[in-house]
């Protein structure tokens, strides 16, 4: 089974077109998102209709929670805030109910997980040294051992290993997944990338080699930022887009 994973595309129609005639160009058997369809960008409806019609399997973000009305958005920045309230009043009623249905984890198979923050919970951040060691007990203690968890969240493209004394950050765009230790890997952001590198992020995991890629490419992000601006969503949105940060 070869997948790809997905994540945090918010709104970002530019972007999401992008990386999927990629994914078809390159094949795959399975798409998977970990959620936050939607927030920030100006094209929630478009996006959801486009995972739907495509079968691809999505979690529930914290973005896609307050946006549907499941939480309130008390916790978020001002500029964040705004953009969700937005995006509540834009939704179209069956994609609100697309989200209020989505899952909060997942898996693809005996030992992979998948997340939208973390094992904590959607809204948790792993960043931290200490937050990914909480992850990493967690996924030792599961029945039967979660050797990867995917998850989303951060909008950083990066993969953590962890050999049962230390703490890694692998350096290669492409790796292979090792027995003799546990990862924890995130795509990236499809639609508001924050590792100062604004081209769009997803990757490819291949079951049978049990390899990674990470893969990153250019949008139009100018044609994205327009639409921001033209909906009367915070220019920091647009802004922020040019620098990927």
């Amino acid at each position: 089974m070869r997948y790809a994973i997905i994540s945090d595309i918010h709104s970002n129609l530019e972007a999401l077109e992008v990386v999927l005639r990629e994914i078809d160009r390159i094949g795959v058997d399975r798409i998977v998102s970990l959620g936050d369809v939607v927030g920030y960008n100006a094209n929630p409806n478009e996006c959801l209709r486009i995972l739907e019609d495509r079968g691809v399997s999505s979690l529930m973000g914290n973005h896609d929670a307050a946006a549907c009305g499941l939480e309130d958005p008390v916790d978020f920045n001002p500029t964040a805030r705004a953009a969700v309230l937005w995006t509540r009043r834009m939704l179209e009623p069956g994609n609100r109910a697309l989200l209020e249905g989505l899952p909060e984890e997942g898996s693809l198979n005996q030992g992979f997980r998948t997340a939208h923050g973390s094992l904590l919970g959607r809204d948790h951040y792993l960043r931290s040294h200490d937050d990914v060691m909480v992850n990493i007990r967690r996924m030792q203690e599961a029945e039967p051992e979660i050797r990867v968890l995917f998850f989303g969240h951060t909008h950083i493209q990066i993969a953590f290993t962890y050999d049962g004394e230390t703490l890694d950050v692998v350096s290669s765009p492409r790796f292979s997944i090792g027995d003799d230790r546990l990862y924890l890997i995130n795509p990236g952001s499809v639609g508001q990338p924050r590792d100062k590198d604004p081209r769009s992020g997803f990757l490819l995991f291949c079951e049978e080699t049990q390899t990674v890629e990470f893969i990153r490419l250019p949008y139009d992000v100018r044609a994205c930022s327009e639409k921001i601006i033209t909906a009367g969503l915070p220019r920091a949105l647009a802004d922020r887009l040019e620098t990927g940060w």
